[in-house]
């Protein structure tokens, strides 16, 4: 459990910070006495959206620009104790129809944000935000931070890439860096207009609109669901932690379900909606990673965290969160 005050006046920076992560981690730190500053650089399509800070937009800092834009970055990362580093794209399928806009997304305006710390605050605490992407169909299972990288789309690729340079930079001039390799979140605050992004989160959107959501083959694949709070409370732990400094962990949820079960209970969350079985696209087969169980001991070890929110719980919030407020949405 984290500290009661240990946030408290801590002077914070979070990247990507109106999108989904980013604004849910933003309310409860300012809950905890921290003083945050969202920098967004309101990519079209990505989850940027200022209802998502709507409770709190009088007492945080938001900062519109792209993490490469040195001018505006540099003096704002000086005296960030801590920087939560969540601002990239998560598209699979676009990476690998447009490697060029993953790599001038995703991989060059991480090097610049590195620089910028480089040169104006060399020592800050830095919470990565990877991917479980990044062991694409994994080598051993279950999924440890042993497993090796074997990443099945660019984007995971990019995201590898920009977690070594992270590890690498602490080498270069002693950043205190984290990195947690996410699985899949859901919850409030998501982006629902389409499913390039989330596509977990942008079935409760086709079950709440009754609509017929596909499953790919039999939905057998195995797959972890971790809802938004949890996530928050472990980043909130690993800001804390200097255990977790030099360190990259694996998270997972509380329960292992296959995509047709997750199906099965979005369904039941809305009270709508309906599935078929169809064959897999080629694009998605492609990338399909197989089964996705992790083995998250040695973050518990090192935190005490442990998920506490199951599915069915999680899916009800999340349903009841858009019903009220789908037209910032949709």
């Amino acid at each position: 459990m984290t500290s009661e005050n240990f946030y408290a006046g801590k002077k914070i920076l979070i990247t990507g910070g109106l999108g989904f992560i980013g604004s849910t981690l933003a309310i409860r730190l300012l809950e905890l006495g921290a003083q945050v500053t969202l920098l967004d650089g309101l990519i079209a399509d990505l989850g940027a959206n200022y209802f998502n800070i709507k409770s709190i937009k009088d007492r945080v800092e938001v900062v519109e620009a792209g993490l490469g834009d040195r001018p505006l970055v540099d003096p704002l990362v000086k005296g960030r104790e801590l920087v939560f580093n969540i601002g990239m794209h998560s598209c699979h399928l676009k990476s690998m129809t447009d490697p060029l806009f993953d790599l001038q997304t995703n991989v060059l305006p991480q090097i610049q944000f590195l620089e910028s710390l480089r040169f104006h605050n060399p020592q800050a605490r830095v919470i990565y935000i990877g991917t479980r992407a990044q062991f694409g169909q994994a080598l051993t299972i279950p999924i440890t931070e042993n497993t090796p990288p074997n990443p099945k789309d660019i984007y995971a690729a990019s995201k590898q890439a920009v977690e070594w340079y992270h590890l690498l930079y602490q080498k270069i001039c002693g950043l205190e860096v984290t990195s947690l390799r996410l699985g899949n979140t859901y919850g409030p605050r998501h982006q629902m207009r389409h499913a390039q992004y989330g596509v977990q989160n942008f079935l409760i959107r086709q079950a709440l609109e009754d609509q017929e959501i596909k499953i790919f083959g039999d939905g057998s694949q195995k797959r972890e669901m971790i809802y938004i709070d949890d996530i928050v409370s472990c980043l909130l732990l690993l800001g804390e932690k200097t255990q977790c400094v030099d360190q990259v962990y694996c998270v997972g949820s509380a329960e292992s379900i296959t995509f047709l079960e997750l199906v099965e209970a979005i369904i039941r969350a809305c009270g709508s909606g309906r599935y078929v079985h169809v064959p897999w696209p080629e694009d998605r087969k492609s990338i399909e990673v197989g089964d996705v169980v992790t083995d998250f001991s040695k973050l518990t070890a090192h935190t005490g965290w442990k998920p506490t929110t199951l599915l069915a719980e999680g899916l009800l919030k999340t349903a009841d969160f858009y019903r009220k407020n789908r037209q910032y949405y949709w």
